[in-house]
């Protein structure tokens, strides 16, 4: 089980798989609810604003993230799976994303890309679902302003 530092209330990590731009993202949010963004990719130092494979962003957690952490926690966390995977079979190469929230002992949440809606059957995992959701389409958005 991953686990995350103390100084972090909140992460959410993904990775595109295995692909062109092998892009891996990461956000760490504090106590205070600041964040640190990163994500690379490979090959990219001739395709970004910065020149570089790396990118990485410092400031205060948006409303909308700060919104869905708060309403996922007041939720039953602790009835959420640990991995959200397809049943029959595994696929190594498949993107996948990450939760890992820092209560009582932790918690760590895997998602594969690709499952539906229906593989979430409460109501905190339909939360987890539409947060996960979010969070890739936030991720990408920040993919978009890194490139040229």
């Amino acid at each position: 089980m991953a686990t995350l530092n103390s100084g972090y209330i909140f992460s959410y990590s993904m990775y595109d798989g295995f692909c062109e731009r092998l892009l891996a993202a990461e956000l760490l949010v504090d106590h205070d609810f600041n964040f640190i963004f990163q994500m690379s990719a490979f090959e990219h130092e001739k395709m970004t604003r910065n020149n570089s494979d790396f990118f990485q962003e410092r400031g205060e957690l948006s409303r909308k993230i700060f919104d869905y952490f708060e309403k996922l926690i007041d939720l039953d966390v602790k009835g959420l799976k640990q991995n959200y995977n397809y049943v029959t079979f595994d696929i190594s190469d498949f993107g996948s994303q990450q939760f890992l929230i820092n209560l009582d002992q932790g918690l760590e949440i895997s998602i594969r890309d690709g499952l539906p809606l229906e593989c979430f059957e409460t109501e905190t995992e339909s939360l987890l679902f539409e947060f996960n959701e979010y969070m890739k389409i936030w991720v990408e958005e920040k993919y978009k302003i890194w490139i040229k």
